[in-house]
């Protein structure tokens, strides 16, 4: 099979076929876009060897990879080459190798971090990266907690104040999300942060704020949640979780807060509470595990040897 090799160009209709290709491998109620592909490339202005793609000799897309900068966390993620069901393995291969050696030979990545990710439920993508003999570098875990218990805990704090969020909170919530580097690239444009926060979390309700000093500094949502590779049981999940630097202590207040929140409205309260955390989030480690939830490891982070 004959494969031709191009790089990401505007205007050539290829994000249609990326989405198509993503949306096989990544089942799920929402759906990536063209639309939302283009806007995010227009919004962070990438450069355009960072996407490759591989098609067939009758223009079929049979693979493709993107590696992004995180900008502000210093680091580049090298992504999984999602690929068709006729793709070769070799096409793959090529796509990440290549990939890798560019990001290495850039200017920037010489005060970057190289990593790769996988959910541990993708065990096709774990096996990729370590027959790439890839180094682990970190965990991320899952904890399902009791929302009830949570929501008896009897810690209390005069430094912060909380209230449910309103209509009228949209722009405080776009200017905390903007503020959070971990957030980079969430969202595509401010148009689309506006759409998330008016047409999904304040129409649904439950979100809660988290106020210092009149200033907002950490806030949430709880959500109904089917997780992908969960035996078809619901969760309650985290909808985003965004907050200010310096105020990571404010998150205990918040989680007790969405739990009393959940069982006050009676939404959710017959299912986990799935929370997910870094493992060099250590602030957030520690509060979670003084509810005693059960815990498990939900992701994987890989490394470039050279690139610490």
């Amino acid at each position: 099979m004959k494969i031709i090799y191009k790089y990401w160009e505007q205007d050539k209709g290829y994000e249609e076929k990326q989405a198509k290709i993503y949306n096989e491998n990544n089942p799920g109620p929402q759906p990536v876009t063209s639309k939302q592909i283009i806007e995010r490339y227009e919004n962070e202005k990438i450069d355009p060897n960072t996407v490759k793609y591989a098609f067939s000799e009758n223009g079929e897309l049979m693979a493709y990879i993107q590696a992004r900068d995180y900008s502000l966390i210093h680091e580049t993620h090298v992504g999984y080459p999602w690929a068709n069901s006729n793709c070769p393995k070799e096409v793959q291969d090529k796509l990440f190798n290549e990939m890798v050696e560019y990001t290495k030979q850039r200017d920037q990545i010489k005060e970057y971090k190289i990593r790769m990710r996988a959910s541990t439920s993708r065990q096709e993508i774990i096996d990729f990266f370590k027959a790439k003999n890839l180094k682990l570098r970190s965990e991320s875990y899952r904890y399902n907690l009791d929302i009830e218990d949570i929501s008896k805990s009897d810690f209390s704090s005069d430094e912060y104040t909380t209230r449910l969020a309103s209509d009228n909170d949209l722009s405080i919530l776009i200017d905390l999300v903007k503020a959070d580097k971990r957030l980079s690239g969430a969202f595509s444009s401010e148009d689309d942060m506006k759409e998330y926060f008016t047409g999904k979390v304040l129409k649904d309700g439950h979100a809660v704020l988290v106020f210092k000093n009149d200033q907002l500094v950490t806030a949430s949502a709880p959500l109904i949640y089917k997780l992908p590779n969960d035996n078809e049981r619901e969760s309650v999940i985290l909808r985003f979780r965004a907050y200010l630097d310096g105020h990571e202590a404010a998150f205990k207040v918040l989680l007790i807060n969405i739990a009393k929140e959940c069982v006050k409205t009676n939404y959710g309260i017959d299912k986990p509470l799935a929370t997910f955390v870094e493992g060099n989030e250590s602030i957030f480690l520690s509060t979670i595990e003084e509810f005693k939830g059960e815990k498990t490891v939900s992701g994987l982070q890989f490394g470039l040897e050279g690139f610490e």
